[in-house]
């Protein structure tokens, strides 16, 4: 290098190595799994299985559940949590990540706990990479 010379910026126009936010643009990991709702108002009926959908977005770290609507079912369905960041316990600055999901675990989600049984196959091809 020669006086005068301007050093070269490591990124250049075109980034050598991706930021989180752009390498994970609208990817998401996607699980399908239930909860057990406890039943008081039925004595024939102890707990309701609930169905649900868990996306978590890998551009920030955000998780969103919701559970398909099924008609006529008189249970009030749709978005369980909306899409933010969720602390593993209540007060602590400790976040859910990626690495916190895989099948056959339990999670638990606002004093529910949520098992996951399955996951779509981006999801699978990304866990074992």
């Amino acid at each position: 290098m020669q006086y005068g010379d301007v050093p070269k910026p490591e990124n250049e126009y075109i980034p050598r190595i991706q930021p989180k936010w752009l390498k994970y643009d609208r990817k998401c990991l996607s699980f399908t799994g239930y909860f057990k709702e406890s039943v008081v108002e039925n004595p024939n009926e102890n707990y309701r299985v609930r169905k649900c959908v868990i996306y978590y977005y890998l551009n920030d770290g955000t998780i969103y559940i919701t559970e398909p609507k099924i008609e006529n079912s008189g249970i009030p369905q749709g978005v369980f949590l909306n899409r933010q960041k969720v602390p593993k316990t209540i007060g602590s600055n400790d976040w859910y990540t990626w690495e916190d999901f895989n099948v056959g675990i339990n999670i638990n989600f606002c004093q529910h706990i949520f098992r996951i049984v399955k996951c779509d196959e981006f999801t699978s091809k990304f866990l074992t990479e």
